[in-house]
């Protein structure tokens, strides 16, 4: 009886062991190809899944979570730049407000927004991201922001 008691509470126990899992913040396609945010513990990853089911994981360097930049539309705000071989340029916001830093930008939901990017090329066939990024600038998934925000993405 001993036994079975110390079974259950060990299988009791397992079952309560909490395991990180991969949580979806944003995703959104573009051009066939399935691009998603996820938690990875405290970090975010970018998955892009091209049309031929191949799927390509880029960690970034930014706290959960993360989303894409919109504008007023459903799909994530981008600018072409053609004679740099950009046929879309998106940014990617992460590492989200503390309580301070809402006060001080004056942010009444915070949810969304993060103080710091980086840009996500794609070149007609190919995702990249950015080397640059923007650190210490407010960026809300819902705000969008002028073209200039974009342009100093490129590298």
């Amino acid at each position: 009886m001993k036994f079975i008691m110390q079974t259950a509470v060990a299988l009791l126990l397992a079952s309560n062991v909490s395991y990180a899992q991969s949580t979806t913040t944003d995703s959104f396609t573009y051009e066939a190809h399935a691009l998603a945010l996820q938690n990875e513990g405290e970090k975010c990853q970018l998955s892009v899944t091209s049309p031929d089911g191949a799927i390509k994981r880029y960690g970034l360097d930014l706290r959960s979570p993360c989303y894409f930049l919109y504008g007023a539309g459903t799909q994530p705000k981008h600018f072409a730049y053609p004679r740099d071989g950009i046929k879309a340029l998106f940014i990617i916001l992460g590492n989200p407000l503390t309580a301070d830093e809402q006060k001080i930008w004056r942010v009444k939901d915070a949810s969304t927004c993060g103080t710091k990017g980086f840009g996500l090329y794609f070149d007609g066939q190919h995702f990249s991201l950015s080397r640059t990024s923007h650190e210490g600038m407010l960026l809300c998934r819902d705000r969008g922001v002028d073209e200039k925000v974009f342009n100093t993405l490129r590298d």
